[in-house]
């Protein structure tokens, strides 16, 4: 008998509720695909450094699936809390009948059960569906064989997933049970006519609290990007003064917008008056007033959200798009003179190994210099001080490498890049550092001592490197004409080349002994395959995490936000049957709504997006020390995830509303 009263009882509210289950579904969903990824990659051909990558990051993935299931297990409490207060009054009429509370927890728990079972195996299939797609971006990452691929099922996955969320569903259901009870029968019977108190704000301390929130927001958009540099010349703890700032301020916000939104549109009296306006902007001032924490929070998570994806994005598109600019060759090896290494002939390794020899080309080798009286501090000449104020993380005592314009052309033209000449009198500064640091140099056209020679700068900064890396930000490296360089003054020698072959066992036999090359001297190596998998691997791990994050922020956003306004719509029911009795249609009536649900989604999101314009240059900025110019491209597709998602919840919300305010023949 209980058992079909529970199931009778899923069944009517499946339509009013399509967004808890959705979302319950899209959990499971989500959560499985992403701790599948061994299997997923296990049947994948890499390289031992791929695979390498591919570990660290399903292990990374595993600790961050600890905290998206504390985040799922809050979203479905707070989810189950509107659902059960929506079904007070049922509960009343059950103990009228003489239904026991230990009956009705028992008629909840199995409804919590079966909701959690359907939810469970439907997110499971659809995960496995998904994850084949996901195996298909994993393999096309990593640029992998997909000879061996076939559909895969992950059984560990799978039992991670239903225990993890039978953990949830468990406290669900001590939760409801304990809850219900609590509660009175005359609380039950009344809960109908009960409506969520609102306290009414002084209007006057709305608006000095609004003033108050929209100084504390500017003040906190104010030290993340114009006075960044001197927040960071402090301990990394002090950005907490820009974020507790904007967290308060969008509380803040919230609060004082509740409180004088009604009064402001009232005085508006041609928008206020206009159709069923009057009625919808009444409807958005008590939403507010009811939930300021809560989209307080949803604001916020929005605003992470879109910061996490946009900056994932783009890190995994200037990876992607780095590797052939800033690996033009495909080895590079750099052997570093010391006290006790006077002379270095790094050039035996390639002659002295005949399939290395007969399998290269393009050979060159340069020789880079230093000037014990000259660092990044005095290369700055009459700039210093000024430029040690804007950017004191610079290591200024740092020595500033010299090579010989011969030598850098010789680099140049392997590398694809511009030749320069130089004056007798001149020097020049290689950097692709995206700071205006030597540009004040140039334009002062600031003199400078090197190797006793007073020089000026060239015309311009010529934008380049002259080691190769995954990111090889460049400072600034200086050129100047061979005829100045003291030949006692040896940093490193450096070697660059391209294979000859296409055979891939050559290639992987000349980058072992690459790998494995051992002279006398201090030695690096880098080859463009391994910069390319160290890309490609942190690119994956980046891109995953942010969008593991971002999606179950948005989901989480989106479905509390749903979950109120639907609640709303069961409460006021009563208010749209006197709508129809007054005379208003229902085309006026179902266009109200719609304005109301969208202002309602748009109200957090909007100052999300302002605090995510400040966030994103905050973002650049830390990103250029990577070497990334712009964070649009990134943003661009963070938008168009977020309008998919976040419509898509509108869109049904709107029409779950709808169908609840329906009347009834």
């Amino acid at each position: 008998m209980l058992c079909k009263l529970s199931i009778s009882n899923i069944k009517k509210s499946f339509k009013d509720y399509a967004i808890y289950f959705i979302t319950l579904i899209l959990g499971v969903c989500i959560f499985y695909i992403f701790n599948s990824m061994d299997s997923q990659t296990a049947m994948l051909t890499v390289t031992s450094r791929q695979n390498e990558m591919i570990e660290l990051m399903i292990q990374l993935l595993s600790y961050v699936s600890v905290f998206v299931s504390l985040i799922l297990g809050f979203l479905i409490i707070y989810a189950s809390r509107f659902l059960i207060k929506k079904r007070n009054k049922e509960f009343g009429i059950y103990m009228t009948l003489g239904m026991s509370k230990r009956k009705i927890s028992f008629v909840l728990l199995i409804e919590t059960f079966i909701i959690g079972l359907i939810s469970l195996v439907v997110g499971l299939l659809l995960g496995i569906i998904l994850s084949q797609i996901t195996s298909i971006f994993i393999a096309n990452m990593f640029e992998a064989d997909m000879t061996k691929f076939t559909f895969n099922f992950s059984k560990a996955a799978t039992i991670k997933t239903i225990i993890y969320f039978g953990i949830i569903y468990f406290i669900v259901m001590i939760f409801n049970t304990i809850i219900v009870s609590k509660n009175k029968l005359i609380n039950l019977l009344q809960a109908s006519k009960k409506q969520e108190k609102i306290k009414l704000k002084n209007t006057i301390i709305c608006v000095i609290l609004f003033i108050i929130s929209v100084l504390m927001l500017g003040t906190a958009y104010y030290l993340v990007t114009e006075k960044i540099n001197e927040l960071l010349k402090y301990e990394v703890s002090i950005l907490l003064v820009p974020i507790s700032l904007g967290v308060l301020g969008t509380a803040i916000f919230f609060y004082s917008v509740a409180g004088m939104i009604l009064k402001i549109l009232s005085k508006c009296h041609n928008l206020y008056s206009k159709n069923l306006n009057t009625f919808v902007f009444k409807q958005i001032s008590s939403k507010i007033n009811t939930m300021v924490i809560s989209i307080s929070i949803i604001c916020i998570m929005l605003f992470i959200t879109l910061c996490l994806l946009s900056s994932a994005f783009t890190i995994k598109n200037f990876f992607n798009e780095s590797i052939n600019k800033y690996a033009p060759v495909d080895f590079e090896l750099i052997g570093y003179y010391s006290d006790e290494t006077k002379s270095i002939n790094i050039n035996e390794f390639i002659e002295d190994d005949n399939i290395i020899k007969n399998n290269t080309k393009d050979i060159t080798i340069v020789t880079d210099y230093y000037d014990k009286n000259l660092n990044y501090g005095s290369s700055l000449g009459e700039y210093e001080n000024e430029v040690r104020d804007r950017y004191p993380n610079v290591r200024y005592d740092s020595p500033v490498y010299i090579i010989g314009v011969s030598d850098y052309n010789k680099l140049a033209k392997i590398y694809n890049c511009d030749t320069i000449k130089l004056e007798n009198d001149e020097y020049a500064i290689v950097s692709n550092y995206e700071t205006d640091i030597y540009k004040e140099v140039i334009n002062r056209d600031s003199i400078i001592n090197i190797f006793g020679n007073r020089l000026k700068p060239y015309k311009k900064i010529i934008d380049g490197f002259i080691l190769i890396g995954v990111n090889p930000t460049n400072l600034g490296f200086f050129v100047v004409n061979d005829n100045i360089i003291e030949n006692d003054n040896k940093h490193s020698q450096i070697l660059v080349g391209n294979y000859s072959t296409n055979d891939e066992k050559v290639i992987e036999d000349i980058e072992n002994k690459i790998e494995n090359y051992k002279p006398i001297f201090t030695i690096t190596k880098d080859t463009k395959l391994e910069i390319k998998e160290a890309s490609v691997g942190l690119s994956a791990i980046v891109t995953f995490i942010g969008l593991y994050l971002g999606i179950i922020f948005l989901i989480s956003s989106s479905a509390i936000l749903a979950l109120k306004e639907l609640s709303d719509c069961l409460d006021d029911k009563n208010k749209y049957r006197v709508l129809r009795q007054i005379g208003a249609d229902e085309k006026d009536i179902n266009k109200s709504l719609f304005k109301q649900t969208f202002i309602f989604f748009m109200l957090p999101l909007s100052l999300a997006i302002i605090h995510t314009i400040f966030g994103l240059k905050f973002c650049t900025f830390i990103l250029s020390s990577l070497g990334v110019n712009s964070i649009l491209d990134g943003s661009a597709i963070t938008f168009a995830f977020l309008i998919a998602i976040y419509g898509i919840y509108f869109v049904i919300t709107y029409m779950c509303s709808r169908n609840i305010i329906k009347e009834r023949n």
